[in-house]
């Protein structure tokens, strides 16, 4: 089903990062940065499993070395790129339609709901960037990556359930995969192919935004938002 995207939010934890991104200024780590990235909170930045190729149940796979048959796996077998590892990745919240392809005013709550943000993304920061016009977002990016001569992968980030999911990812298609428990973020990213390896960071200059942003606190958006059908119900 297609999906709707109405806005994107980009979470910062500090004020200086909002403004930069406002100038224009994409700050985009590495996916070797989210595969290593240590901290307390759960399903947050960091991810170990970022570009799973392959993720196969322990019942669904047999490893042999040498003749010798590996039993008693403890979990699921994953793969992973090595080359995945200098890709540089944005990553934003996309305010999507989901599964609606329809609004009523017995549906129209629940619709708030899909495209409201989780209170789990105030983890990732308090300061909030909504970016009001999605496409020409997306155009700026690309006119950018262009005249950089970079590789560009864009999409919605679909998620799957680590305990019943057996199966394989294309290379690209895997960039855009990450397990469920991640699923609140709604995330929307922008892989960045420079061709350069390493671990330095890349920031994309894609010019001033600020006709189509404007800033909050992240506990402020949904106070904010506001749905209305055109028979004049809203909530």
């Amino acid at each position: 089903m297609s999906r709707t995207i109405f806005f994107f939010v980009k979470v910062f934890d500090k004020q200086e990062y909002a403004e930069d991104f406002i100038k224009g200024k994409l700050f985009a780590n590495r996916l070797s940065f989210f595969r290593k990235y240590e901290e307390n909170e759960s399903a947050n930045r960091g991810d170990r499993h970022e570009g799973v190729v392959g993720w196969h149940q322990p019942d669904q796979i047999r490893l042999e070395i040498n003749g010798r048959v590996i039993t008693d796996l403890a979990g699921p077998v994953m793969t992973q790129m090595n080359w995945h590892d200098y890709l540089n990745v944005f990553c934003i919240y996309a305010a999507h339609s989901g599964e609606f392809d329809k609004i009523s005013e017995e549906t129209i709550e629940d619709f708030k709901e899909q495209i409201s943000i989780p209170e789990e993304c105030e983890k990732l920061g308090e300061y909030a960037v909504i970016v009001t016009n999605v496409t020409k977002f997306i155009e700026r990016v690309k006119a950018a990556v262009s005249s950089n001569n970079y590789g560009l992968n864009a999409g919605l980030v679909e998620y799957y359930d680590p305990t019943s999911f057996n199966g394989s990812f294309s290379e690209v298609e895997s960039i855009f995969r990450k397990r469920d428990e991640y699923k609140h973020q709604k995330e929307y990213r922008f892989s960045f192919d420079t061709g350069v390896a390493g671990t330095d960071p890349l920031i994309l200059n894609i010019g001033d935004i600020s006709d189509i942003t404007m800033q909050c606190k992240v506990s402020d958006i949904n106070a904010q938002l506001e749905v209305k059908l055109l028979s004049g119900k809203n909530v």
